[in-house]
């Protein structure tokens, strides 16, 4: 994310759904400051996400919420 001295004080939260691989499903923007928002989703959508190293811990994140604080 570049520029992240624009957004300070800014905060986004996004819920991200991944498959059981660590792709994701989507992103979507729960709250907070929309440009904020629509550069996080965007990052995120750029981003490999690993896989969950067990089913526990798929469950824990295959539904999660992020709150973006630069």
């Amino acid at each position: 994310m570049e520029d992240t001295e624009k957004y300070r004080g800014k905060t986004c939260k996004i819920r991200i759904k991944i498959r059981e691989n660590g792709s994701l499903i989507y992103a979507r923007e729960e709250g907070g400051n929309r440009e904020l928002c629509k550069i996080a989703i965007k990052a995120i959508k750029k981003a490999k996400l690993p896989e969950p190293p067990s089913k526990e811990v798929y469950e824990v994140f295959k539904n999660a919420p992020l709150d973006f604080k630069p």
